[in-house]
């Protein structure tokens, strides 16, 4: 089996707007024209790439009542991930430049064996995450 891509990551946050913020106001993803009703956020990452904002306890409730473990973890925790999203390689240093202005220490960019730049910050929740510098071709 062979993985089209993602669809969507998701992620727990503490608080919506700010961390729509981050990824909207900062990194400059786009919101999503999609309605998944209050405490949750759809971001397009890319054009068929999303990242899901939850607060806790409402994902996973009336509309996706998960049981067990799987739905106790993701309903009520602010997990740790660490997630890489592939960007232009000429976007690193624009990125590294409006995390630090927004406030947000960065380790990077690194240049990587490759050549490839890496760049690597928090979110506002404390979410470990890395921009990977790619060249289309």
């Amino acid at each position: 089996m062979h993985a089209l891509g993602y669809a969507e990551i998701a992620i727990v946050v503490q608080d919506i707007e700010r961390a729509t913020r981050f990824y909207v106001d900062v990194v400059r993803y786009e919101v999503a024209d999609v309605d998944v009703g209050e405490g949750g956020r759809i971001i397009k990452v890319g054009p068929d790439h999303f990242l899901g904002l939850w607060e806790p306890n409402v994902w996973g409730s009336e509309r996706a009542p998960f049981e067990g473990a799987y739905g106790d973890q993701f309903r009520k925790q602010v997990g740790q991930v660490h997630l890489v999203f592939a960007i232009h390689q000429d976007e690193i240093e624009p990125l590294a430049g409006r995390l630090i202005d927004a406030g947000f220490p960065v380790h990077g960019p690194e240049t990587h064996k490759d050549g490839s730049l890496h760049l690597y910050a928090s979110d506002p929740d404390g979410h470990a995450m890395e921009w990977w510098g790619k060249t289309p071709g």
